[in-house]
């Protein structure tokens, strides 16, 4: 993705606004709309391995680079077409990042929030327990057995928070 236009408007940091204009980014499909017939048919295990690397990957470099995106959702992670299954013709951009934050280091707190958010959004696409193990195992780059001592917290928090949204979803008809 590459910039073309930036604007802002206002001197105050609190009231501030501001955007950036990119190039087009079609043809693109997003996460959720590729992914969204995956539990009833599901892809080749080397696709599905391939994107959720790079996704865990792309995640784990912005949060490395102080940026939590806040609304970490699969639906704004756009899979450039054609793909046609090879690596090398894997372009995943991310969008929407107009509230997203930055400092010098992600705080605990946002980094989670993310984290739970992209699995919030991925519950209904199919995905394994091992797949989300390898998601993790990608983004925290540490083995399994470490993640899971070093990240019961977060685990735990993620069940409950994502059990939460879904049943704030369906109360409120989202």
């Amino acid at each position: 993705m590459h910039g073309v236009g930036f604007g802002e408007k206002g001197v105050n940091p609190l009231t501030r606004t501001s955007f950036i204009i990119t190039e087009d980014l079609t043809p693109t499909i997003s996460l959720e709309d590729y992914c969204v017939d995956w539990a009833v048919n599901p892809p080749d295990a080397q696709v599905k391995w391939m994107i959720i690397k790079r996704v865990a990957t792309m995640v784990r470099k912005m949060h490395a680079g102080g940026i939590n995106h806040r609304d970490c959702y699969i639906c704004h992670f756009l899979l450039h077409l054609p793909f046609t299954g090879r690596e090398d013709d894997l372009k995943i951009s991310v969008i929407d990042l107009h509230r997203a934050q930055i400092r010098q280091h992600v705080p605990l707190r946002w980094r989670d929030k993310d984290l739970i958010g992209l699995y919030f959004s991925s519950m209904n696409i199919g995905l394994t327990q091992r797949d989300i193990f390898r998601f993790m195992r990608e983004y925290f780059s540490l083995p399994l057995r470490e993640i899971l001592q070093k990240e019961s917290g977060l685990i735990h928090q993620a069940d409950v928070k994502a059990a939460r949204i879904k049943e704030r979803t369906i109360r409120k008809n989202l």
